[in-house]
């Protein structure tokens, strides 16, 4: 038992850990603002940096606290960590009653948000890599937490749109004849 509730967190931790090398290897190989490789269909490997939130939100935003001058990467890593904690204890406490989509989007949007954090809170800006176009469309540069993030969030609407009410528990014991308990 123990175990099953782990295994959602050791996925968390498996992709942040892609993220970050993805990252790593980007930052050691690719020149900043450079765009390098062409991985097909659109895709490009861009090296850039940002120090907002989606899109460069945010990025000139600072907030002077007495004698603190507080920016919003700061502020956006301390989001992140806020995140972060708030779905590892939900993971901990409710996973098992969760539904099997709801428990995959929080497990990508808990790897999305540590990702991210770990670069704003330790280099100050996030490393973007992953560019696309196609034609005079340009989407913005992005990065293997920030497809978590909104993979994450995309399975969450789509597992509520479908009707994933309710926790697998609940589900598998309104399921069960009468007189029989759900597995």
């Amino acid at each position: 038992m123990r175990r099953r509730r782990l295994l959602p967190l050791a996925v968390a931790a498996a992709l942040v850990a892609l993220d970050q090398l993805s990252k790593a290897v980007v930052v050691a190989t690719v020149p900043l603002g450079v765009r390098e490789y062409s991985l097909g269909l659109g895709f490009h490997i861009t090296h850039t940096r940002n120090s907002g939130a989606a899109f460069g939100l945010l990025r000139d935003l600072q907030w002077v606290v007495g004698p603190v001058l507080i920016d919003a990467t700061v502020v956006l890593g301390l989001l992140n960590l806020a995140v972060s904690v708030a779905l590892v204890v939900y993971l901990l406490v409710r996973g098992a009653q969760l539904t099997a989509s709801t428990r995959l989007a929080s497990v990508l949007i808990l790897a999305g948000a540590a990702g991210n954090m770990l670069d704003r809170l330790r280099l100050g800006y996030v490393v973007d890599f992953i560019d696309f176009q196609v034609g005079a469309f340009d989407f913005a540069v992005f990065n293997l937490a920030d497809a978590c993030i909104v993979v994450g969030a995309g399975v969450l609407l789509l597992g509520g749109a479908l009707g994933g009410r309710g926790t697998s528990a609940q589900r598998s014991h309104e399921a069960s004849p009468p007189g029989q308990v759900g597995r």
